[in-house]
C-alpha cells in the first residue's frame, strides 16, 4: 500500500486520565490538532484538473481502472479508452506500419485535457499492451458509457430553452469526439446519424463561414469529412478551407514523371467524359506528395509518421478534390477514359496505404482496391492493341493493389496475375526493370516492403507458367 494513504494514528500516553479534558494541555492540543487536520482534509473540494501520476510497475495495477479514474467528463474519453484498448491489441499482435488496426486523431491531443496529460502512454508499449491484456473485456463498456454520457450532454444542450447552447462549439466539439468513436469502433451506421446531425447544426448556425474564429475547429471538421468521404465513397459535406492549407513545393509538380504517365495526362483534352477532367490534377498533386514523403524520410526517418497533422494537411487536400468530382459509371467507352477513371481509384489506394502508414485510416486495408482490379481487369480483357503507355499505367496502378492487398487473399492472385500479363505485354521485361519503371511513377520508399512480398508472388506464379 502507498504509505500515504495509510491511516495516521496519534499514540498519547495512558498511566493518567483517559477522559480528553483531564489530559494535560500537551496532550490535547495534540489531540486537537489530529483531529482537525482529518476534519480539514475531508472539507477541501478536490482539484478541478488533478494531476495523476502513474506509478509503476503500472501493470500490477489495474490499468484501466487507474486511468478511468482521472477522466472525468472529458467529451474525447469514449474515443481515449477505445484507442487505448487498439492500440494495445496492435503491439501485442506486432502488427508493422500498416496494420488495419486503428485510428489516430491528433486534434483529440489538443482538445481533450486527460489525452494531452496521458500522452506519454500511447507511445508505452508496455503500458498499452498491459491495458489491452488485462481490461480489453471491459473497454468496450466503460467506452460506450462514456459516449452514452456525451450524448446525454449533447440531449440536453439541443433541449434548452435557448438554441445557442445547441450551435456554441462544445456542442460540435462533443458531436465530433462521438464520430471519432464510431469510426474507431467501425460502428459507421452510427457515425452517419452524427454526421447528420453535425451538419444540421453547423447549417443551423450559418455554415462554414461562422467558424472563421476557431481554425482548430475548422480542421477537425475537414479531417473528419475527408475520413467520411474515403469510407464512404461521397462528395465533402463542406468547402476545402484553403487558408490552412499550407502551399506547397512552387516546382512543377509534373517533373519527374514518366513520359507515358505525361501523355496520358496531355490527352485528357481529347476525353468525352467530363467527369475525368480534374485526374492531371490529382496525379501532379500526388507526385508531389511523394516527392514532399521522400524529403521528409530523407531528414526526418520513420517519426514522419507520427506527424499526423503535418501529413494530414497536405493529402486530405488531395482526397477532397478526388471525392468532389465524383464518378457515376465504371465502364466507359474508350480505353483513355477507362485509364483515366483506374488512376483515380489508384490515386485513392495509394492515399489510403500512406494513411495507414500514419494511423489516419480505420477502414479495411484493401478498400478500393477491388474496384480497381475490376477496371483494370476489364480493360486488359476487351481492349486490343493497347497502348505502351497504358500498359505502363496499368503496371503501376497493379502494382499499388499488391502493395494494398493481404497475402494469400483473392485479390493478391489476381493482382499478381496483372501484373505477370502486363510486363509480358511490354516486351516481357523481368521484374527489376519493371520496376524501375513503376518508381518513375509516384512512388515512396515505404511501400518497398510490402512490395517484396508482391515480388516473391510474381515470381512463384512465372515460374509455374
Amino acid at each position: 500500500m502507498d504509505p500515504s494513504k495509510k491511516k495516521r494514528l496519534l499514540f498519547v500516553h495512558s498511566t493518567g486520565p483517559t477522559h480528553v479534558h483531564g489530559r494535560d494541555k500537551t496532550s490535547r492540543a495534540k489531540i486537537r490538532r489530529h483531529v482537525m487536520e482529518d476534519i480539514g482534509k475531508s472539507r477541501r473540494k478536490p482539484r478541478r484538473n488533478p494531476q495523476f501520476m502513474i506509478k509503476m510497475p503500472f501493470w500490477s495495477q489495474d490499468p484501466l481502472s487507474v486511468l478511468e479514474q482521472q477522466w472525468g467528463m472529458d467529451a474525447f474519453s469514449a474515443y481515449g479508452i477505445t484507442l487505448l484498448g487498439s492500440e494495445g491489441k496492435r503491439f501485442l499482435g506486432n502488427a508493422d506500419a500498416l496494420t488495419p488496426e486503428g485510428f489516430s486523431f491528433p486534434f483529440a491531443f489538443t482538445s481533450s485535457a486527460f489525452l494531452r496529460h496521458f500522452k506519454a502512454i500511447f507511445s508505452d508499449q508496455s503500458i498499452l499492451k498491459a491495458i489491452h491484456r488485462q481490461s480489453s473485456a471491459r473497454i468496450k463498456v466503460v467506452a460506450l458509457e462514456r459516449a452514452l454520457e456525451t450524448i446525454t450532454c449533447i440531449e440536453a444542450a439541443m433541449a434548452s430553452p435557448s438554441f445557442d447552447p445547441a450551435i456554441g462549439d462544445r456542442v460540435f466539439y462533443a458531436i465530433l469526439s462521438i464520430i471519432c468513436y464510431n469510426l474507431l469502433e467501425m460502428d459507421l451506421d452510427q457515425a452517419r446519424v452524427h454526421l447528420e446531425g453535425l451538419s444540421l447544426l453547423i447549417a443551423a448556425r450559418g455554415g462554414m463561414k461562422s467558424l472563421t474564429g476557431n481554425n482548430e475547429l475548422r480542421l477537425m471538421i475537414f479531417w473528419v469529412d475527408v475520413m467520411t468521404c474515403l469510407l464512404f465513397d461521397t462528395r465533402p459535406r463542406y468547402p476545402l478551407p484553403q487558408d490552412l492549407i499550407p502551399a506547397m513545393s512552387q516546382t512543377d509538380p509534373s517533373n519527374g514523371l514518366p513520359l507515358s504517365l505525361l501523355r496520358i495526362m496531355a490527352a485528357v483534352a481529347d476525353t468525352r467524359d467530363s467527369q475525368l477532367t480534374h485526374i492531371p490534377a490529382c496525379v501532379t498533386g500526388l507526385n508531389a506528395i511523394a516527392t514532399m514523403i521522400e524529403s521528409e524520410l530523407t531528414t526526418r526517418g520513420d517519426s514522419l509518421w507520427k506527424d499526423e497533422i503535418f501529413l494530414g494537411l497536405r493529402i486530405n487536400p488531395l482526397a477532397h478534390l478526388l471525392f468532389d468530382h465524383p464518378i457515376r459509371s465504371t465502364r466507359f467507352s474508350s480505353p483513355l477514359d477507362q485509364t483515366l477513371a483506374s488512376i483515380r481509384l489508384g490515386v485513392i489506394v495509394w492515399i489510403i496505404c500512406v494513411k495507414r502508414m500514419y494511423r489516419s485510416w480505420p477502414g479495411s486495408r484493401m478498400a478500393y482496391v477491388p474496384e480497381l482490379l475490376d477496371s483494370l481487369s476489364t480493360q486488359s480483357s476487351t481492349a486490343s492493341n493497347t497502348s505502351d503507355d497504358i500498359l505502363s499505367v496499368n503496371l503501376w496502378l497493379s502494382v499499388l493493389c499488391g502493395v494494398a492487398s493481404c497475402h494469400g487473399s483473392r485479390e493478391r492472385k489476381a493482382v499478381v496475375s496483372l501484373i505477370v500479363y502486363n510486363m509480358q505485354q511490354l516486351n516481357n521485361k523481368e521484374w527489376s526493370e519493371s520496376m524501375m519503371d513503376v518508381r518513375k511513377m509516384p512512388w515512396i520508399s515505404s511501400f518497398e516492403a510490402p512490395l517484396a512480398e508482391v515480388r516473391r508472388d510474381v515470381q512463384c506464379l512465372r515460374v509455374l507458367q
